[in-house]
Formats: structure tokens, C-alpha cells, sequence
């Protein structure tokens, strides 16, 4: 349960929706950069009067899927009336995402490049004019993030073994979700404001989840407050 709040500024959309792409390396040991993308996570905070309702929710394929299974959950969890998409590299990711057998007519790809009846937050990030990965913008706002092992990834989704995977892309939607409020926070006095409600109610949600990845952004921020 989200903490009532009798003052609640208003968002600038009553559903905003954190996405993280899972990523799969099929090229990294011949030394070629080709990615796949084999899931993906949400956090969507769900504006209800006064109160913020959070939500964590993944879906990561197994070799044996169809591919055409994680568009049509994105389709499901996207493209809902005034939501807020929110990701780092939108654009790279409906690029990966377009790589995918029947993806040349997903709704979820044209809303996540701006197309869509969704207002799109793209989170990128750059340094002396040059592009910030997501890990780094993470590292520079000292916000928690998977570290992937390539290799490991692969090897663990040969074996259908997609566990870690799925814990590792919610910690990044979560991330994700987390930068949206730093970048709320940079905006102005308005979007301060906002920010500030929204990580009061995230880390109430946080404290009380059962989700792997929660505890793990918990423990996140307790140590920064250290």
C-alpha cells in the first residue's frame, strides 16, 4: 500500500511505466556487436487520488519462445491511456526491438519512438558531448544497477535458465525509475516537488515488496545514507 499524501502535486501523467530491454550478446565472442532482445521490465507507478500504486512485473523469453510473446507484452503493459513511457535510449531500444520477427507492425515499438498516443521520457544522458551508457548514468547518480556478464548470460539462457536474467532487468527498470525522479528533480521547483513525493512513495514500496530487486534497491539506498 502506497502512503496517502493530503497534498499530492500533480504528475505529469497519471501512469508512468519504467522499461528496461534485457539484452542478449550473440556476438560477443567473435568479437561482432549483435544484440538480441530476449525480455523486458516494467515498474509502473499508478496515480489513484492521493496515493501512488507501484507495480514490477517482467517477461523474459526462454530459447523455445516465440519472440513475438515479448511484443505482445509490451503491447500490453505500454500502450495504456495516459501513461508516460520512461527509458534509457528509447530509441536504441525500439531499434533492438524492431530486430524481432513481427515487430514491422507493433504498436509498442512506434510508442516507444514517439509515434504512439503515450508521451515517451527518454532518460539518456551525456558528458563533455559524449552519450552515456545507462551503467553510467547509473554510477554517476550513485543508483543501483545490474552488472551483467555477457558470457554468463548467454550460457544461462542456452540452458533456459532466465532466473538471474529476470532479476537483474527488474533491478534495472527499477533503476530506471529512479532516474526518472532524478529527472524530475533537475527541473525545476514544480518538478522538485514531484520528485520528492515520488521517492517518498517509492521507498515505501520498496520496504514493502517481496521482490529480489526491490530489497536490493532498499539496501541501495540505505547504504547512500550512510
Amino acid at each position: 500500500m502506497a502512503r496517502a499524501w493530503s497534498t499530492l502535486p500533480m504528475l505529469p501523467s497519471p501512469i508512468i511505466t519504467a522499461l528496461s530491454v534485457a539484452r542478449l550478446d550473440i556476438g560477443h565472442r567473435l568479437g561482432v556487436d549483435r544484440q538480441i532482445p530476449i525480455g523486458a521490465a516494467i515498474l509502473t507507478a499508478e496515480l489513484h487520488g492521493p496515493d501512488i500504486h507501484f507495480a514490477l512485473d517482467r517477461c523474459v523469453l526462454q530459447p523455445s519462445d516465440p519472440a513475438e510473446w515479448l511484443l505482445t507484452w509490451l503491447d500490453e503493459q505500454l500502450l495504456r491511456d495516459g501513461a508516460t513511457i520512461a527509458g534509457y535510449g528509447l530509441d536504441d531500444d525500439a531499434a533492438l526491438l524492431e530486430r524481432l520477427p513481427g515487430a514491422r507492425w507493433s504498436p509498442c515499438i512506434r510508442a516507444l519512438a514517439g509515434c504512439g498516443q503515450q508521451y515517451a521520457l527518454n532518460l539518456t544522458a551525456s558528458h563533455d558531448d559524449k552519450r552515456l551508457t545507462f551503467a553510467q548514468a547509473c554510477a554517476n547518480m550513485n543508483i543501483l544497477h545490474a552488472q551483467v556478464d555477457r558470457g554468463r548470460r548467454f550460457a544461462a539462457w542456452l540452458r533456459s535458465d532466465i532466473s538471474e536474467i529476470e532479476g537483474q532487468v527488474q533491478v534495472d527498470a527499477i533503476a530506471t525509475f529512479r532516474l526518472v525522479i532524478r529527472r524530475f528533480s533537475a527541473l525545476n521547483p514544480v518538478g522538485h516537488s514531484i520528485a520528492a513525493v515520488l521517492s517518498d512513495h517509492l521507498s515505501v514500496w520498496l520496504g514493502e515488496s517481496d521482490h529480489t530487486a526491490a530489497q536490493a534497491h532498499v539496501a541501495d539506498l540505505l547504504s547512500a545514507a550512510d
